[in-house]
C-alpha cells in the first residue's frame, strides 16, 4: 500500500507521535508511506525520516498562499497513492480535495482528535465541515467522541471509524530503578507533558502547584513541552516566585525514563478540543496515577478514584487539592498507579490500535478501490 500522510507541520504532540507509531509499524509491514508538510517540517520529522519515511515540506509562502496545492502537486508529479491520510485542519483538507486526482484518485481519509464546546462554536466552521464529510472516512479517537462528532459538529455517521488512541505499555513501563534522570526529587513532584498551548491549563497548573506547596513545601512541579505560551507560563511562575518550585523542562524525549519516577502526572485542560490524552496514557501506562481535568473522552480513559483524580475544568482550589492529595498520601498514589497500568494494558495498547489502523486502511482501500486486500499486502 502507498500511503500519502498531508499535514501543516510534525511538531511534537500526542496526534503527531501517535501517527509517527502508526506509520513506523506499517513501514515495517512494507507499505510505503510519504509525509508532505504544507509548512515548515518540524521537530518530529527527523524521526520519521529515521524510520525511512521521507518527508517534503515548505509549500506555503504566505498566509494565504492559493499556490501551495500546486507546489504539492507538482513535487508528487507521477506518484500514485492508495491513500492519503489528511490532517483534520483546512489547509490539508483543501490541498488534499485539489491533489486526488493528480495522484491516481486515492481513498481520502482523515481523524479528528479534538472535542469542542458547542457554546463557543465547536470544533468546525461550516467549511471545514463540508470538506470533512466529503472524505471517504474519519477515525475518532473515543466512542464518546464519535457520538459528539455525530450530534454536536454534524459529521455523517456512516464516515465513523472509532480506534481508541493506545500506548506502547512495553516502552512506557514502570522502571524498577529508584530514581530517574530528575533524581529523587522527582518522587515528591507532579509533572504535566502537553503543548505549550492556551487549551492545555498551564497558568491553571501554575495557580494549582502554589496551593498545593501551602501544604507541601518541598514538593516541585515540572512542565515539559514547548510552544507560544511559553513567555506566559514563565511569567504567571516568576510572578509568584516559584522559579525553584516550578521548573519548565522543554520538549523531552525521555519520558519513558522519567514518567515513572513522578508522584502523578497532570493535565489541566479547559473544556475545549481535548479528548483522549496521550500524555496521560503514557502516565498510566508506567504505573504513574493522573490528576486531569473532567473534559472530553477523559473519564473513559481515567477513572476517578482508582486510576487517578478528576477534577472540575476551571477549578484551581479542586486541582491544587487532588495535587496535594496525592502528594501526602504516597500509598493511595500507588495503588492508583498499579491500577493505571492495569487499565492501559487491558484497554489501550498500542499494539491493538496499530493493528485496527492498518486493518481499517486495507478495509477502506478494498472497498474504495474495489480491490481484494490481499493485492495491497507487501506494500503494492
Amino acid at each position: 500500500m502507498r500511503v500519502l500522510f498531508l499535514l501543516n507541520s510534525l511538531n511534537v504532540g500526542g496526534y503527531e507521535q501517535l501517527m509517527l507509531d502508526v506509520f513506523c509499524h506499517m513501514r515495517r509491514q512494507g507499505h510505503e508511506i510519504t509525509t508532505c508538510c504544507l509548512k515548515k517540517k518540524g521537530n518530529l520529522a527527523g524521526e520519521f525520516e529515521q524510520n525511512d519515511i521521507p518527508v517534503i515540506a515548505d509549500f506555503v509562502r504566505n498566509r494565504f498562499d492559493m499556490l501551495a496545492p500546486l507546489r504539492v502537486r507538482d513535487a508528487l508529479k507521477g506518484e500514485e497513492f492508495d491513500l492519503m491520510f489528511l490532517e483534520m485542519g483546512r489547509n490539508a483538507l483543501l490541498a488534499g480535495e485539489f491533489i486526488a486526482s493528480a495522484l491516481g484518485d486515492p481513498v481520502r481519509v482523515s481523524s479528528i482528535h479534538g472535542t469542542g464546546v458547542l457554546e463557543q462554536g465547536g470544533l468546525f466552521r461550516k467549511g471545514q465541515k463540508a470538506l470533512l464529510n466529503r472524505l471517504d472516512g474519519i477515525v475518532s479517537c473515543a466512542h464518546t467522541q464519535s457520538q459528539y462528532l455525530i450530534n454536536g459538529e454534524g459529521i455523517d455517521k456512516s464516515l465513523l471509524k472509532v480506534i481508541v488512541n493506545g500506548v506502547d505499555h512495553t516502552r512506557f513501563a514502570p522502571d524498577e530503578q529508584e530514581t530517574g534522570p530528575l533524581g529523587d526529587e522527582a518522587r515528591r513532584s507532579i509533572a504535566t507533558v502537553a503543548s505549550l498551548t492556551p487549551e492545555k491549563g498551564h497558568l491553571a497548573f501554575v495557580e494549582a502547584a502554589a496551593i498545593a506547596l501551602k501544604t507541601v513545601p518541598d514538593a516541585r512541579f515540572y512542565i515539559i513541552g514547548g510552544g507560544p505560551e511559553k513567555e506566559r507560563i514563565e511569567n504567571a511562575i516568576q510572578s509568584r516566585d516559584l522559579q525553584e518550585r516550578v521548573i519548565m523542562l522543554g520538549i523531552r524525549r525521555d519520558l519513558p525514563a522519567l514518567l515513572p519516577h513522578f508522584r502523578a502526572v497532570a493535565l489541566a485542560s479547559v473544556p475545549f478540543r481535548e479528548t483522549l490524552p496521550i500524555s496521560t496514557m503514557e502516565a498510566m501506562s508506567c504505573g504513574t496515577p493522573t490528576i486531569n481535568t473532567n473534559v472530553g473522552s477523559v473519564p473513559d480513559l481515567v477513572e476517578h478514584g482508582v486510576t487517578g483524580l478528576l477534577v472540575p475544568p476551571g477549578d484551581v482550589e479542586a486541582l491544587g487539592a487532588a495535587f496535594t492529595e496525592l502528594l501526602v498520601d504516597e500509598q493511595k498514589a500507588t495503588a492508583m498507579g498499579r491500577a493505571a497500568r492495569k487499565r492501559v494494558e487491558e484497554h489501550f495498547t498500542m499494539v491493538r490500535a496499530l493493528q485496527e489502523y492498518e486493518e481499517y486502511f486495507f478495509e477502506i482501500v478494498s472497498r474504495g478501490r474495489g480491490s481484494a486486500r490481499d493485492t495491497l499486502s507487501s506494500g503494492t
